[in-house]
C-alpha cells in the first residue's frame, strides 16, 4: 500500500503572528524537523502541504479554508498515485516517530481510517471517492461549520485509538506564542529527564501549561 506523509504548513499562522513552519527547536525549523520524522517512516513519499523552495510542496487551491483546505489539494494531487495520506500539522514539535509507528500499524487493523482519540491530528486517511465527494462538497458550502475536522472524521466514520494518557504531552500544538512557548518548556523538560518514566514528565508538563 502507498501511504504518502503529508505536513499541513499551509496555514496562514494569525494566531502565531509568523509563520510556524519557520520557528526553530533544538537548530531545526519545525517544517524540516517534520519533515525528517515522515521521511524516518514507512512511507511512499513526502509531501508539504504549502508553498516552500527546497521541498515538494503540494500548494492550497484556497488559503483561507484552514486544515480542510490543505488536504483538499493532496486528495486532489495524490488521489491517482496512491491510497492513503499520512497527515500531520506543522505545528505539533513533540510528536515522535513512535506515536507515527503506531498510527501506521492501527490502519493496518482499521482500513477506513484512524487517529488518535486526544487529538485529531495526526490521522491517516485512505484516498477513496466517499473523502473526495465529502470535500468536494464541503468546500463549496457557505457555512464554515461544515468544513471542520472533526466533522469529517465523524462523516466519514474514522476510527479514533486509544493512546498511553502520560504521553498525551506529544499532542500540543503551537498555534499561538503561548502555546509555543508552552511546547519549548515541555521539549527542554523531556530532555532534562531522560531515563526518568514518563508519567513524572506528564506532571510537569501540565503543570507548565
Amino acid at each position: 500500500m502507498k501511504i504518502a506523509g503529508i505536513v499541513l504548513a499551509g496555514g496562514l499562522s494569525s494566531r502565531m503572528g509568523q509563520d510556524k513552519a519557520q520557528l526553530v527547536l533544538a537548530e531545526q525549523t519545525l517544517l524540516t524537523r517534520n519533515i525528517s520524522l515522515l521521511s524516518a517512516l514507512s512511507l511512499y513519499d513526502v509531501f508539504v502541504s504549502g508553498d516552500y523552495e527546497d521541498f515538494q510542496c503540494i500548494a492550497d487551491i484556497n488559503r483561507s479554508l484552514g486544515p480542510i483546505g490543505g488536504i483538499h489539494a493532496c486528495v486532489a494531487s495524490l488521489f491517482n498515485h496512491c491510497d492513503a495520506l499520512f497527515i500531520m500539522p506543522v505545528d505539533m514539535p513533540l510528536l515522535g516517530k513512535a506515536e507515527c509507528e503506531f498510527l501506521l500499524e492501527s490502519f493496518k487493523n482499521n482500513p477506513q481510517g484512524v487517529y488518535y482519540q486526544q487529538s485529531t491530528f495526526p490521522l491517516i486517511l485512505p484516498l477513496t471517492f466517499q473523502l473526495q465527494e465529502y470535500l468536494a462538497e464541503v468546500l463549496i458550502s457557505p457555512h464554515n461549520k461544515e468544513r471542520s475536522l472533526y466533522r469529517l472524521l465523524k462523516t466519514l466514520k474514522i476510527q479514533p485509538i486509544h493512546y498511553q494518557l502520560e504521553k498525551s504531552y506529544r499532542f500540543q500544538n503551537s498555534n499561538t506564542p503561548q502555546e509555543w512557548a508552552s511546547c519549548q518548556k515541555t521539549y527542554q523538560l523531556e530532555n532534562n529527564h531522560k531515563g526518568r518514566p514518563m508519567s513524572h514528565l506528564s506532571v510537569n508538563t501540565f503543570k507548565a501549561r
